[in-house]
């Protein structure tokens, strides 16, 4: 049965078709977001948060990416737009921003000047920032889309106008403030979030990188958090992807400040009784599952990737740390922010009780810049540098902290195991997204593999 219409190209063709059939004419489409994983389906975003009136997602169930047959006529789309569209029995869903069927709380997050509770609690939220002596009042609040992950969460910055008025003279002046909330799927991922951040606040280790909670909004699964990079910061607040890169003359501050704040979390008391755990074998696990994904993406390369694979999963297994400690869980340049060479961490998510290797694993293999696999000049150059600088950086902070010169060591070496497993992670990422087979990339982050491999064993051997 055909199936040539789940393709970027098909989807984006077919849905352009459906939102002119509802007098919705987007002209050209940006496909920005695209996810294919075994066992749960795609999903497909148009647009970007910071235009949600142009912003929409299409979701196809699990069952559908098998039977998807040819694609569904638009006269098959049945509901309310803006809102949802279904095709019934097809397990095909449209939903434009903020109608979220798996986030049910979204549409009332962005609207906070008609939530009474979220109104007050914003406002409540930063009474303290305001100057003394004058009654202030809300007056407005935009609310702003910053990323978005349909069905799951939603990080939301409220910029608040407030206004303040003397009696003498009746003169109104106006202050703005800013917060950040996370939208989740339940009140209890918010209450979670929520206690994380005062967690990570009262602990010994952790000085300002990361934010304070400013508590949860129920009965609304939302959480509330001071806004670490506020609209007017100067200088400015930018994501560590902005930094961290070649030719950024700041690049390497904010690796050695990203080292330190890592190290601070690793000997931190931030974890909870109820922290879940990630072992070498839940990492072995993924990797089988994302070497079957690339070996039915570049068959050419099957081999390759099984022998990668195998040796990498001994590894895993091999992995023996001499305590878990508090973790971020997806430790890498993207879940930083960066100002003045400081760094602040943000996105806890997928904290976690682990060997302090894995963070750092993350972060060595997302640290390769994209022009690495295409042996771009200078870009292997710089990503040694950058990385021989975070691993000096984080050991130094290490020894700070009292540990022994056996167990940082061991921490590195096992880093290198990580990475690896980190690079098979990004190497599944392109089928996972439906892009077309590039082997000569696949087989670039293969060596990768190996050759983080090959270090583990010089480590543990010296």
């Amino acid at each position: 049965m055909s199936t040539t219409w789940l393709t970027p190209e098909g989807v984006t063709s077919t849905l352009a078709g459906v939102l002119d059939a509802h007098d919705d004419h987007q002209g050209a489409l940006h496909l920005t977001y695209l996810r294919r994983k075994p066992g749960r389906g795609m999903v497909a975003v148009y647009g970007q948060p910071s235009d949600p009136e142009h912003l929409f997602t299409l979701t196809v169930e699990e069952q559908a990416m098998a039977t998807a047959g040819e694609a569904p006529q638009p006269s098959a789309w049945l509901g309310r737009w803006p809102g949802m569209l279904e095709v019934a029995g097809r397990g095909l869903t449209l939903q434009s921003f903020p109608h979220d069927v798996g986030l049910p709380a979204l549409a009332a997050a962005m609207t906070p000047m008609q939530t009474p509770a979220l109104r007050n609690a914003l406002e409540q939220a930063v009474r303290h920032t305001l100057p003394a002596g004058e009654p202030w009042r809300l007056e407005d609040v935009e609310a702003t889309a910053l990323r978005y992950k349909p069905g799951d969460r939603c990080v939301v910055r409220y910029r608040l106008r407030l206004g303040a008025t003397e009696p003498a003279s009746q003169r109104v002046e106006h202050v703005t403030r800013s917060v950040v909330g996370k939208v989740y799927r339940d009140v209890a991922q918010a209450r979670e979030a929520a206690a994380l951040l005062e967690r990570l606040a009262a602990s010994p280790q952790s000085p300002r990188w990361s934010p304070d909670s400013l508590g949860v909004v129920e009965p609304l699964p939302l959480a509330l958090s001071e806004d670490l990079g506020g609209p007017r910061d100067t200088p400015p607040t930018v994501p560590g992807t902005a930094v961290i890169r070649p030719a950024d003359p700041h690049a390497q501050d904010a690796v050695v400040a990203a080292a330190g704040a890592l190290a601070d979390l690793h000997t931190g008391t931030a974890a909870a009784p109820d922290t879940p755990t990630r072992t070498g074998a839940d990492e072995a696990a993924r990797a089988a599952k994302r070497a079957s994904v690339l070996t039915a993406y570049v068959p050419a390369l099957a081999g390759t990737v099984a022998v990668a694979a195998d040796t990498l999963s001994t590894h895993l297994l091999a992995a023996s740390p001499d305590t878990l400690v508090p973790a971020h869980g997806s430790y890498k340049p993207s879940q930083l922010l960066v100002r003045d060479g400081a760094v602040k961490l943000v996105d806890f998510d997928q904290f976690c009780l682990a060997d302090p290797a894995l963070d750092v694993g993350y972060f060595l293999a997302y640290l390769r810049p994209p022009g690495l696999w295409y042996h771009r000049a200078g870009t292997r150059e710089w990503f040694e540098q950058a990385a021989a600088t975070f691993t000096r950086a984080y050991d130094a902070a290490l020894a700070e902290h009292g540990w022994s010169a056996a167990s940082r060591t061991g921490v590195q070496a096992r880093a290198h195991v990580y990475e690896a497993a980190l690079l098979l992670k990004i190497a599944a990422r392109r089928p996972n997204r439906l892009h077309s087979p590039r082997v000569g990339e696949v087989d670039a982050v293969m060596q990768e593999v190996h050759a983080c491999l090959a270090a583990a064993d010089a480590a543990l051997g010296s």
